[in-house]
């Protein structure tokens, strides 16, 4: 009985530690693989570390905690509850309101948890992560190097997927024969959100000589298929938070601050570059990427139509409404445009689609929340700030260029890299602790006369 009693605790933590390990292994592969799974493996993560610490007596105090950074999140969907009345499409904006409202609180509810996580826990998690991270960037690297073979194979097998809209593919005889690299700049996103979260457990995981020659190996694993894809965003997410990286090492508060600082002038400056952009002339430059330059028209034009409805937008997620299907055709089209004087169906920028959707009171809460968001990195542990900060530019550089901001895979993939970031950001805290109540146990005690 005594055996018996003994065991069972260590089989179920056993049981437990092997099912949060095949979990964050199959976390950052699968929503690599299919980003569009973002929306399952939130939940997912999210909710195995809160339920754990729920089920405790008075759980549920560790799991709630309010403060400035909380409140300026949810305002923002509150916001967007109230907006739907005027969107083009109200269901769908309610809709993305109930998303993001979900999102927030599995995001916050997770962070609180992870405080009282156990370390075996978190470090487990952590090196599932890492290798799962690693296991994605080769999976994505065959998929560009083979015109995605496997996605192919997939898609060809299974007849659900038959009847999707594929607009990058290729079909001959009712089979998918080429896609193009661009069908693959979401698995690259995703990719490129995991790599400073998993660079982090990798730091805090692995020690000695092993430590940068890991480190390095990830760092090139991921480079290789971001630069092999199309998905220049993604591209300039990697080269500019490098610089921010090795920067935050150095003054880590500064950086942070200077982030926070230029995610609220983003939102400031949004439309007087995007008239710029396009008073320089920048879409008829013949060197420079197609795809920027149909942006540059789709931003100065989307620009002027904020001055329609400055102050409240014109609805929640309502770009693709309003763009109808004939718009392309009855559009002006200068010579030399590659693409009409109309709107796109999105704005392919956050900053820009908050003013033109949720106007100026949209645009000064969510500049609010992600500046306090960004402050918040400074009361991370030390070696943790400058990873965060990384993660921090990869963000606003794939948002300031890549898809509609309302997209649910985009939106959960966001979630789900500041909950792994914060599962090494605790991992630091408590590898922290423990190391000093190692030095404060050794230290010698002194003995003087007077004690009794």
């Amino acid at each position: 009985m005594l055996i018996s009693a003994n065991v069972q605790p260590r089989n179920a933590r056993d049981m437990r530690t092997l099912a949060y390990s095949i979990l964050f292994f199959l976390s950052p592969f699968v929503t690599t693989a299919i980003p569009r799974l973002t929306w399952l493996f939130l939940p997912l993560v999210g909710l195995a570390f809160v339920i754990p610490v729920f089920r405790k007596s008075n759980g549920w105090r560790a799991t709630l905690e309010l403060n400035l950074t909380v409140l300026a999140c949810l305002l923002v969907p509150a916001y967007i509850f109230v907006n739907a009345f005027w969107a083009a499409d109200q269901r769908t904006a309610v809709v993305k309101a109930v998303l993001l409202t979900a999102v927030v609180l599995i995001t916050l509810l997770a962070a609180s948890s992870l405080r009282v996580t156990e370390d075996e826990l978190l470090r487990r998690s952590g090196s599932a992560f890492v290798v799962g991270t690693f296991v994605a960037a080769l999976f994505l690297t065959f998929e560009l190097l083979t015109d995605g073979a496997i996605t192919r194979f997939v898609l060809n097998s299974i007849h659900l997927f038959h009847p999707l809209n594929h607009k990058h593919a290729t079909a001959y005889n009712g089979q998918i024969v080429h896609l193009r690299l661009a069908d693959l700049n979401q698995n690259t996103a995703v990719l490129m959100f995991n790599l400073w979260p998993s660079l982090l457990a990798l730091r805090l995981i692995e020690t000695g000589t092993r430590r940068p020659l890991f480190s390095g190996a990830l760092l090139l694993a991921v480079a290789v298929p971001i630069f092999l894809s199309e998905h220049q965003s993604s591209q300039l997410a990697l080269v500019a938070s490098i610089p921010v990286f090795c920067v935050a090492q150095r003054w880590p508060l500064a950086l942070i601050r200077s982030l926070a600082v230029l995610w609220c002038l983003a939102f400031v400056l949004v439309l007087p570059a995007d008239f710029l952009m396009y008073k320089a002339n920048l879409h008829m430059v013949d060197w420079l990427p197609k795809s920027f330059r149909a942006r540059v028209i789709i931003w100065e034009y989307t620009a002027e139509r904020v001055m329609d409805h400055p102050w409240l937008g014109v609805g929640a997620d309502s770009t693709r409404v309003l763009k109808e299907p004939r718009t392309i055709d009855t559009a002006e089209q200068p010579p030399g445009f590659i693409y009409p004087r109309t709107i796109g169906w999105h704005a392919h920028d956050l900053f820009l689609q908050t003013w033109f959707e949720l106007g100026v009171v949209g645009a000064i809460l969510i500049a609010f929340a992600g500046a306090m968001v960004a402050l918040r990195m400074s009361l991370l542990p030390l070696e943790t700030q400058p990873f965060a900060a990384a993660s921090f530019t990869v963000f606003m550089a794939i948002v300031a260029f890549g898809w509609g901001m309302w997209q649910t895979w985009l939106i959960c993939g966001i979630a789900l890299m500041i909950i792994y970031l914060l599962i090494g950001a605790n991992l630091s805290r408590q590898t922290t602790g423990i190391a000093s109540s190692r030095v404060a146990s050794r230290k010698p005690v002194i003995s003087h006369a007077s004690d009794p």
